[in-house]
């Protein structure tokens, strides 16, 4: 009893990516060359492919009318004719006969016509060939309904032997993925029947559309043959060979291929891999750039490639390869450390330029990383080739971030450890420590060179902002007091990066509440009907509590003025400040209130420019003037305020003077490349 098959339920067990669009074509033309192989014409044989375009042509018009472009329109249909063994009865039968193992001992699987239906509408076939000392012609339309019509041989005049299969009416999806230039369409075949090609079986193949011509043959010939190596290696008793190629044209990556009786599967793209290898390949002897490709081939993969011949099937037999260390993922492993032997020479001069792209940016733009890539310079082989300041800025900060991660890993191996040294003595314990230790004094370097860095170009900013600018005038008070700390913020919603209060004095770094550009009666931490707005207020509490609920130990106001501004008096601005907030009370959790001032001393820093105005301002609040004399300073006693006038000048000056050891240390050569100069 035979069994039937339902083609639209075959179909819909098929799966056929978009990214493999043209597979029914070159299961096409496999068979055409499978067909010429069982001929007589196998010294002789022929294919020519012949792509149809969508009939629809538009005209682009440039900025210059007189020029004009025809754009490539869509592939429609493509017609294969060969000069093959035909159908004959032998081969037609098979052709209705799903799973036929007409052709096993060629690695058909005997359903690979099915993907043609699920890429095309519909297959037309004709063909004449010889069977029985008789000539004979074969036409009939293959679709999803069967063949029509099923009575479609007859007898045909003497004539030599000619295929013809029309793959009509692209579907859409496909059709839309699939290359408009002919010679994509030419190198992609050839990528997939290349194992045709290298062992000298591959018949001539000609690719024509309307416009031109490719001879597939003379291409692999001038372009791809004289570069062919291979190496073979085994894993766990199964051969593998890999073939190398450089495509100096009409490859986009660096790629890997697996194939599967004679033809390409599936592919890896192997920057993901080799870092280095990120563009085309530049010769440094002066040879044509090209793109690697390498090619795996095995009866391992033979046997376990999926009936469509899209994949494999490695989780079909996962038992099996876990155990004999045959996985896709081992396969490759050993694969790519072929390649990187065979592109030795060219790696190791991309990695050179590489090395001194990287140097030099961080030298220049990024020193927080030097030391990094002196503790650790297996980064630089981690970072791919070729990146632009932005990208590689990003590559280096992931690898920072990743140094993180291993040290946190190694604290937790340090706790686990440090439980089991509390039983006994043990040598591990003090080893990962030691070893944590290190990392983390590392890491620590690299997180201080970061913000010392952001350090000196803040001070770069403000000094810029304190120049007169090339209107003859100075930037605005808003700019200055911006680079200080954010204005309309406060410190709950201000990350610490972005306060830069140490440009004043290093302790206000550490507070307890701070109030940018904000009214005394919005502040959580006092109560105050005020709607005056010190330019910054900071609050803090003694180091001996810990109940947020005590007296603020000391409150610092900050004011701003713009340079060259001769028309307040900040000295009294601040003054009043200090009184609002000494009248103002804070609620305990409990409802009981007490004053924030008691015993609280006060700290006011006035910014501005020394004019001969604010000079008599400070003399008249008993001010004392600084011995560089670039600013002033005094104690209100009935305030219980310091106060300090400090001029822009001294302001940048001293900023500088505090952070200059460490501008020298990053900034500065490192003892090796320093030169003596031998005396004379």
């Amino acid at each position: 009893m035979e069994f039937l098959l339902n083609i639209k339920g075959q179909l819909n067990n098929i799966h056929l990516a978009e990214a493999k669009a043209l597979w029914p074509l070159f299961e096409a033309v496999v068979n055409s060359i499978q067909a010429i192989e069982d001929s007589e014409n196998k010294t002789c044989g022929k294919i020519e492919i012949y792509a149809h375009r969508e009939e629809t042509s538009e005209i682009r018009f440039d900025e210059d009318p007189k020029k004009k472009e025809e754009t490539l329109e869509k592939f429609e249909s493509f017609t294969i004719t060969d000069n093959g063994v035909g159908f004959n009865t032998q081969n037609y039968e098979s052709f209705q006969t799903a799973y036929s193992t007409h052709k096993f001992t060629k690695g058909c699987k005997g359903i690979g016509r099915f993907l043609w239906l699920k890429a095309f509408d519909s297959v037309e076939i004709k063909s004449t060939f010889k069977e029985n000392t008789k000539q004979y012609i074969r036409e009939f339309a293959f679709t999803r309904d069967g063949v029509q019509p099923e009575d479609n041989l007859k007898e045909a005049e003497l004539q030599e032997n000619c295929t013809q299969v029309t793959l009509k009416n692209f579907v859409q999806r496909y059709r839309n993925a699939a290359p408009l230039e002919l010679d994509v369409v030419a190198r992609k075949i050839i990528e997939h029947c290349l194992l045709f090609f290298i062992t000298g079986n591959c018949p001539e193949i000609m690719l024509r559309d309307a416009h031109q011509t490719i001879n597939l043959n003379e291409y692999y010939d001038n372009k791809i043959k004289d570069s062919i190596c291979q190496d073979e290696f085994s894993l766990h008793n199964e051969r593998f060979r890999i073939y190398h190629l450089h495509f100096p044209v009409g490859v986009v990556n660096h790629e890997l291929h697996l194939a599967a009786n004679m033809q390409e599967v599936c592919s890896v793209d192997l920057k993901k891999y080799i870092p280095n290898l990120q563009k085309k390949i530049s010769p440094s002897d002066g040879d044509s750039p090209f793109y690697y490709v390498g090619y795996i081939t095995s009866p391992y993969l033979d046997s376990i490639v999926n009936t469509t011949r899209t994949d494999f099937n490695f989780d079909e037999r996962y038992g099996q390869t876990a155990l004999q260390g045959t996985s896709e993922e081992d396969i490759l492993s050993a694969a790519i450390e072929y390649v990187k032997v065979y592109l030795k020479d060219y790696l190791e001069d991309i990695n050179a330029k590489k090395r001194q792209e990287i140097d030099r940016f961080v030298a220049e733009e990024r020193p927080t990383y030097r030391y990094m890539l002196h503790k650790r310079p297996s980064v630089y082989d981690e970072i791919p080739a070729g990146l632009k300041p932005d990208a590689l800025e990003l590559e280096l900060h992931k690898q920072v971030q990743k140094w993180e991660r291993e040290i946190k890993k190694q604290s937790i191996k340090l706790e686990e450890a440090a439980k089991e040294a509390t039983q006994k003595e043990s040598v591990s314990y003090k080893e990962v420590f030691e070893t944590y230790w290190e990392s983390v004094t590392e890491l620590s370097k690299t997180s201080l060179a970061e913000y010392v860095t952001r350090r000196k170009t803040l001070l770069k900013l403000l000094e810029d902002a304190l120049t007169v600018q090339q209107n003859g005038l100075f930037k605005k008070e808003e700019v200055i007091h911006s680079l200080i700390c954010p204005m309309q913020h406060t410190s709950d919603d201000v990350q610490f990066e972005e306060m830069n209060l140490w440009v004043i004095d290093e302790r206000l770094a550490y507070h307890k509440f701070l109030a940018s550009d904000k009214t005394l009666k919005s502040m959580p931490v006092i109560s105050s009907d005020s709607c005056k707005e010190p330019d910054i207020a900071v609050f803090n509490n003694a180091f001996a509590y810990s109940d947020s609920d005590e007296p603020f130990n000391s409150v610092t106001i900050i004011e701003f003025k713009k340079p060259d501004n001769d028309q307040k008096n900040p000295i009294n601005q601040v003054g009043e400040y200090v009184d609002k907030i000494r009248r103002g009370q804070k609620k305990k959790q409990n409802g009981q209130s007490f004053n924030v001032t008691d015993g609280t001393i006060f700290r006011c820093y006035v910014i501005c420019d020394l004019t001969d105005k604010m000079r008599t301002h400070c003399t008249n609040s008993s001010l004392l003037p600084m011995p560089d004399n670039l600013g002033y300073s005094g104690y209100n006693q009935t305030r219980h305020a310091y106060t300090e006038v400090i001029s822009y000048e001294k302001l940048l000056g001293d900023a500088k003077k505090r952070n200059n050891i460490f501008f020298e240390k990053l900034f500065g050569p490192m003892p090796s490349q320093i030169t003596h100069m031998p005396e004379k």
